[in-house]
């Protein structure tokens, strides 16, 4: 089973691609799905990459909207988050807590991570996709073989 890819792997003959070689012009900016200037900004810059690396496909669309709305999102946070005293917030007892802009901050930049990911646009994502999934053990490996 060394030949074999997982589904959505991509073509690996011919040299590395994981994307849609046939598209060669950027699709259309769905602005009316983007949230703002922002999500704009990041739809252009990170399609351009993906294109650039041959690794866009038409089924990447709606995790790059998604993906986008995410960057602007957080960058709305991170603007009300300009002073520290904004971080923390005080309970209902009197003690100080987490600010719930910072929690939604949170949220929101590990969805980012998690689009991201799936988009091939992190250095591990990025590894994973130059090696061909080269080193991944196969399934009928055992892990205990070592101590056996």
């Amino acid at each position: 089973m060394a030949g074999s890819r997982a589904p959505g792997g991509g073509n690996i003959k011919g040299g590395l691609t994981v994307g849609d070689t046939s598209i060669t012009r950027k699709p259309n900016c769905p602005k009316h799905l983007l949230s703002d200037d922002h999500a704009i900004d990041a739809w252009h810059s990170n399609l351009e990459i993906m294109i650039d690396r041959k690794s866009f496909a038409a089924e990447d669309i709606p995790h790059l909207i998604n993906y986008s709305n995410c960057i602007s999102t957080i960058i709305k946070l991170q603007g009300q988050l300009t002073d520290i005293k904004n971080f923390t917030d005080v309970s209902a007892t009197g003690s100080s807590k987490l600010h719930p802009h910072v929690t939604a901050l949170n949220l929101w930049i590990n969805q980012s991570v998690k689009l991201a990911n799936q988009l091939g646009l992190t250095p591990m994502a990025r590894a994973r996709m130059l090696s061909g999934g080269k080193g991944d053990k196969e399934d009928d490996e055992d892990d205990w073989d070592e101590y056996k």
